[in-house]
């Protein structure tokens, strides 16, 4: 197994390996833009991974809907409600994508989805550029803080739409430009996952725990863009 690096040097060196979907390229773009070689064999071992054969490494990353990885590593991250802008594939729930597809051509009933505590992609990157020279041990669960409805999101992401479809055709009214706050807490939350472990390896690197940056606004509308591009 590749050697873990402790106490403060940032190696320069990573083997990052998977389907070389959008979690992937994601991965390997925040790292090397902070000049990580991620394609050398005596680096850091992660491994991006939601099916298949299991091989061995220092950290692995897998969906929360995939089964556990079948193999002993020293960290195991496992990403919760996770969306990615430009489609999240195997990695997360689909429903943003949906409700983007049928604001665009609302054909049929209206797609339905539950409570999640999404999380962007931009978010988790960055957390794993921080932590991969320290990976905690175990089983590490990631999700945002905060639960939205399905309600509230699609209330929000309709809004959004709107304005970008007012603002393609230079139809802007007044209420195109209104504030929205949604209640987004549901009337019934799911369980949250721990995020303890998660928050504790952040303060141990230095951070000041698990604090996701990206607004959900800012992520709602980088969804719309990529599927109307």
């Amino acid at each position: 197994m590749s050697k873990v690096y402790e106490g403060g040097t940032m190696p320069n060196m990573v083997t990052l390996q998977g389907q070389e979907d959008n979690f992937f390229l994601s991965l390997q773009d925040r790292l090397e833009r902070i000049g990580i070689d991620t394609d050398v064999s005596d680096g850091v071992h992660i491994l991006c991974w939601h099916s298949g054969p299991a091989v061995e490494c220092d950290l692995v990353i897998r969906p929360s809907t995939s089964d556990p990885y079948p193999c002993e590593v020293d960290c195991e991250l496992v990403l919760h409600d996770l969306y990615v802008p430009n489609g999240s594939g195997n990695w997360g729930p689909k429903e943003i994508e949906h409700q983007v597809s049928w604001l665009n051509n609302p054909v049929g009933e209206r797609p339905q989805g539950e409570p999640r505590y999404w999380i962007h992609v931009r978010d988790v990157v960055d957390m794993i550029s921080e932590l991969f020279t320290n990976l905690p041990k175990g089983v590490v669960d990631v999700s945002g803080r905060r639960c939205w409805s399905h309600e509230a999101m699609t209330s929000e992401l309709e809004m959004l739409f709107k304005r970008v479809k007012a603002a393609e055709s230079k139809t802007f009214q007044l209420e195109n430009l209104e504030i929205f706050e949604p209640k987004t807490e549901p009337m019934v939350s799911p369980n949250r996952p721990n995020l303890g472990p998660l928050h504790s390896a952040c303060q141990n690197a230095g951070l000041k725990g698990w604090h996701p940056s990206v607004p959900f606004r800012v992520g709602l509308m980088e969804c719309i863009a990529h599927q109307l591009a």
